[in-house]
């Protein structure tokens, strides 16, 4: 199994896996919110083997759904690569404004009633690994396969072209492209058939589709089913 990987992008916030000269099987799901059931069962129909085959999830890996807490059971695998989205981001804020703030209570509101269980319980150390885990994690990914570039990015990507939202630095990055990247629901919302630029087609979540299904619009895959209230994922095979 060969994978090569590297940092790139104007402040290293893409995380580039070529998969050319890989032999084994590549999947993406995205928005488990802690519904790690589904993934499994997912990972048993294709009789997934983590010695040969690799998962790339699109994020939110927690919040809402029942076993969140064990979140580095699957971010802490060789097998995995995950990026940042604004459920990992919403965390890292709350712990950097020293649980209480802004960040803190969206987080709370929005299925993150087991984090602060952990606070109370004063699983520091656990909480730290966390932290440290989602910031550690890339803004998006770009896949290399022997016949495609596909970018996986949680909501949107910047500007509509993949190509600029490699060169974008850090202040254009805080300015607007990590929120973008990490939030934006417009271009789902409206439905629009977006040709994103510099990649033959991008991987998505962040907004639960319609019809509970994965849509495709341009060439972006909406792949976020509503784990968590529809008991369903998605799960694709890349490679």
């Amino acid at each position: 199994m060969s994978t090569k990987t590297r940092l790139i992008g104007g402040s290293g916030h893409i995380l580039q896996v070529d998969l050319r000269e890989f032999s084994g099987r590549a999947f993406f799901s995205t928005d488990l919110h802690g519904c790690y059931d589904l993934l499994h069962e997912k990972l048993n129909e294709v009789a997934f083997n983590s010695s040969t085959d690799l998962l790339f999830l699109g994020a939110d890996m927690c919040d809402r759904g029942p076993d969140s807490q064990h979140v580095l059971d699957y971010l802490n695998e060789p097998w995995v690569y995950c990026i940042r989205a604004n459920h990992e981001q919403l965390l890292i804020q709350t712990v950097e404004e020293g649980f209480s703030g802004p960040a803190a209570r969206c987080l709370y509101e929005n299925g993150g009633e087991w984090f602060f269980n952990m606070l109370d319980q004063g699983q520091m150390s656990t909480i730290k690994a966390i932290y440290e885990s989602f910031k550690s994690l890339p803004l998006a990914i770009e896949l290399l396969t022997p016949t495609e570039k596909i970018g996986i990015v949680h909501a949107q990507v910047p500007s509509g072209c993949w190509d600029e939202f490699k060169k974008m630095t850090k202040p254009e990055l805080e300015w607007n492209g990590e929120a973008t990247a990490q939030w934006a629901r417009t271009n789902y919302d409206k439905k629009l058939s977006i040709q994103v630029g510099g990649v033959d087609r991008v991987m998505v979540g962040h907004t639960p589709t319609d019809s509970g299904e994965i849509e495709v619009l341009g060439n972006v895959w909406h792949c976020d089913l509503g784990s968590f209230f529809r008991d369903k994922i998605s799960f694709v095979q890349l490679v």
